[in-house]
């Protein structure tokens, strides 16, 4: 594929900028790490959840395993599989069961 030299120029500037940019503020720390917490704990409420209710899907299962590591590992052990119940929480019941 050929791209125009100015568009090879523009992207490696916009990479070079976005690389070499400081953080300024505490609270930019803060969201930058509070989005990675947010994502783990979301894959390790879903992979419990998917467990409990003895979910067929297994891709979903194995993507919300490897993104919540270490704690989905802790969920394996915890969660009976399709238990109706997460870490002492009853679940609904999916439709159509």
């Amino acid at each position: 594929m050929h791209f125009p030299k100015t568009m090879a120029a523009a992207g490696a500037t916009l990479a070079t900028s976005a690389s070499a940019q400081t953080i300024d503020s505490p609270s930019q720390v803060i969201v930058q790490t509070g989005g990675l917490s947010a994502l783990w704990v979301l894959a390790n409420f879903c992979y419990a959840g998917m467990r409990a209710q003895g979910s067929s899907s297994s891709g979903w299962r194995i993507v919300a395993f490897i993104f919540g590591f270490p704690g989905t590992l802790v969920s394996y052990f915890a969660v009976k599989e399709a238990s109706e119940r997460a870490y002492g929480v009853d679940l609904p019941k999916r439709p159509g069961e």
